[in-house]
């Protein structure tokens, strides 16, 4: 007849049949902490950019931790450029002092390209949609110092505008940033 045991050595014995994690799985525990990591200092980089931040952390990591932070936290700043993001530059300057090779800067060059592009294409767009907009304040015969700015999101049809505006830079974009994710991993 078998022998009692007491919970707390059938856990024991269970707990070593489980055994040691498998590199697989030690692996993943690990991308899982450095992707914890880079989010924490991209979003503390991008609030107060300081390159000093970035090196200071990647310092104290070496090996397999290093490149596994330095992969996220481009990709932290990849995700935070966008056409209409306030941050796109403070972002670029990050992924630039992350590690710089002829590929990273002339994407990176492509990007402020294609940012600067939207730009002065949303600026002229923004524009018509205000001449538009005191058109019709004109036509209602309200015009002079009764008419301030015009709000260039107020109607649906402006703000579907900007948004047809945005989308080819956008796709643009989309693609850098897919190409430049390539060549940091």
């Amino acid at each position: 007849m078998g022998e009692l045991k007491s919970a707390r050595e059938i856990a024991l014995e269970k707990a070593k049949k489980l055994g040691d994690l498998s590199p697989e799985e030690r692996r993943g525990q690990k991308e899982k902490e450095c992707l914890q990591i880079a989010r924490a200092v991209a979003d503390k980089y991008l609030a107060h950019p300081d390159k000093r931040l970035l090196t200071d952390e990647l310092a104290k990591h070496d090996g397999l931790e290093r490149e596994l932070i330095t992969r996220f936290l481009t990709r932290q700043f990849l995700d935070s450029i966008d056409v209409s993001g306030t941050r796109a530059q403070q972002a670029i300057e990050g992924i630039l002092s992350l590690g710089e090779n002829s590929t990273i800067k002339d994407t990176v060059d492509k990007i402020k390209n294609v940012l600067q592009e939207y730009r002065s294409a949303q600026s002229r767009e923004k524009e018509d949609i205000e001449k538009a907009g005191r058109e019709i304040l004109h036509q209602m015969r309200i015009a002079g110092s009764a008419v301030g700015s015009i709000n260039v999101r107020a109607r649906q049809e402006w703000r579907k505008r900007l948004e047809r505006l945005a989308a080819p830079y956008e796709e643009t974009l989309k693609s850098l940033k897919k190409l430049l994710t390539g060549t940091t991993s």
